[in-house]
């Protein structure tokens, strides 16, 4: 279905396999091409609690600079250490990163994202075009907001909206959980997916999946940790995962490798689900 929502868990501790900043990013950047790719709106990082060495705050940054479109990076981030391989970091390539325009070019309607300026007391908002926007809506200067233009050139403005009034996909969020026992009981989501090695092998339920996604409007797809997989991660908390979702997957049967990365497993997993929805929409046709 068209309007649903797909999210994913990772656990704070994806980046304890490499070993410096360059390998941190590049493995980040990794991460987020596959959610972008797969339309992924929310990325849930989830705290390890077989060890202690989450960083959260360098995914948060990372991530989030990825997802902010070229043109607003510079004023929201400036230098900092974290951003230091900045340029190892591939382009998402997706509909809120614009591309330049002429301002003339602005259609009623249109999306852009933005980061809010005052002038003379009034609100504006830098969209990467050649003069800033008069904005109607609550905004906090220097906050990055979503804005949908309200008339056109020579008399633009646009309105500060919710990312979620965009039809089109518009890039996901990143967000925190204090564990993954919580996170899971927390969600409204119609289907969830614990990914381990453990788990059933994908094809004794993939019929079952793939009629529960046609109904299906959240979706949480679980991921394990470098060092510990998601039955360590709930056990450690006296938590059998199948008490918490009937979809414990083995998703790589007979794989090759003695383990799989995080960003390898995201990439595989997200593909096989996109040709679970592509499957039931073929149906339904």
């Amino acid at each position: 279905m068209s309007n649903q929502k797909l999210w994913v868990a990772i656990p704070d501790t994806v980046l304890s396999d490499s070993k410096n900043l360059r390998d941190k990013t590049i493995k980040l950047g990794a991460i987020a091409r596959s959610c972008a790719i797969f339309r992924v709106d929310k990325i849930f990082f989830y705290r390890d609690n077989t060890i202690t060495s989450g960083e959260f705050e360098l995914i948060r940054i990372i991530l989030e600079y990825l997802d902010t479109p070229q043109y607003l990076r510079k004023q929201l981030y400036g230098m900092r250490k974290e951003l230091q391989y900045a340029g190892l970091l591939p382009p998402l390539r997706t509909p809120h990163h614009k591309l330049v325009e002429k301002i003339t070019e602005i259609r009623v309607g249109e999306f852009r994202e933005g980061i809010v300026v005052k002038n003379g007391g009034q609100n504006y908002v830098d969209v990467g075009l050649s003069n800033l926007i008069p904005v109607d809506g609550p905004a906090s200067k220097g906050s990055r907001v979503t804005v949908r233009f309200t008339t056109q050139y020579p008399n633009l403005r646009c309105q500060v909206t919710e990312r979620d009034k965009v039809k089109m996909y518009w890039g996901y969020e990143v967000k925190e959980a204090t564990s993954l026992q919580k996170l899971l009981k927390s969600l409204n989501t119609d289907i969830s997916i614990l990914t381990s090695r453990k788990g059933r092998p994908l094809a004794d339920l993939w019929q079952n999946l793939v009629t529960d996604i046609q109904h299906a409007h959240k979706i949480l797809v679980v991921f394990g940790a470098p060092r510990s997989g998601i039955n360590e991660i709930l056990l450690k908390d006296n938590v059998n995962p199948r008490d918490l979702s009937k979809y414990v997957l083995n998703i790589f049967q007979e794989q090759g490798s003695a383990s799989i990365r995080t960003e390898e497993a995201l990439l595989g997993t997200l593909a096989i689900l996109n040709l679970a929805k592509i499957m039931h929409n073929q149906v339904a046709l």
